[in-house]
């Protein structure tokens, strides 16, 4: 099954762009730091955003709000809203006593540092530039894996924070199969309690893959397939999907 995901506020923009890269940075080999450098450099400009703490609570007290009044519904099953209350006043309780700024053990790491001015050039992390990551790269496994889970840990409340918001979007989807004639889909929103997140899911396979614009107003899909030589190209048959719309 292909699941694919478009956010309608740049809130849920931002909290996808990192679950992105913590997943690139998970996915890279225990001892591998030359790859490591590029998510961790990434990762290193998010926390750079004097804002992104702020963003994160308000965030978490906003589904906090959502699923307060959701609470006075005779229909709510109690037991998983109260579970999710739980975990976002726990997690608000952590991000509110949490003072310095996210990163802080990345911005004192040399080799970071040493990186950031070469990401943009073409091999520029071979060795011949980076003596320091030619050092790293000659230490036994086992000191390098120490030292990427050290990087990884000083961010686990960024990360934390970033999969339960997302969490809780996607689990909030309401649901519906779909037809898009000629490849094509669009539908209007309620701009009063407009969905932050758009999911598809296609069970048939399918060489293609959908184009998603929108904002708190309407939301337009275009089906595209792929193509091995030249621009993508309109989809021009029926396609049928599944389509989930996050009630937060």
């Amino acid at each position: 099954m292909a699941v694919y995901e478009h956010p309608l506020h740049e809130r849920a923009r931002l909290l996808l762009r990192l679950e992105s890269v913590f997943a690139q940075a998970q996915r890279i080999h225990e001892a591998d730091l030359r790859q490591a450098l590029r998510p961790y450099n990434e990762l290193l400009d998010f926390c750079a955003r004097p804002e992104l703490r702020l963003d994160l609570i308000l965030e978490l007290e906003r589904l906090g709000q959502s699923l307060s009044l959701w609470s006075r519904s005779p229909e709510v099953d109690e037991g998983p809203l109260r579970a999710w209350q739980f975990r976002i006043d726990q997690q608000l309780k952590l991000l509110r006593e949490h003072r310095e700024p996210f990163g802080e053990v990345l911005r004192h790491q040399e080799i970071i540092q040493l990186a950031r001015g070469r990401l943009g050039v073409a091999g520029g992390l071979a060795d011949c530039d980076l003596p320091l990551l030619a050092f790293w790269n000659q230490q036994p496994p086992e000191r390098a894996r120490a030292l990427l889970e050290g990087w990884i840990k000083d961010l686990q409340l960024l990360q934390s924070s970033v999969d339960l918001i997302l969490a809780l979007l996607r689990d909030s989807c309401a649901w519906s199969s779909v037809e898009a004639p000629e490849g094509r889909y669009g539908s209007a929103l309620d701009p009063r309690h407009p969905p932050s997140l758009i999911r598809l899911e296609i069970a048939d396979p399918l060489d293609g893959y959908p184009k998603i614009s929108g904002g708190i107003h309407r939301f337009h899909i275009q089906w595209l397939q792929w193509l091995d030589h030249g621009a993508a190209r309109a989809i021009e048959s029926t396609i049928t999907f599944k389509l989930g719309l996050s009630a937060l």
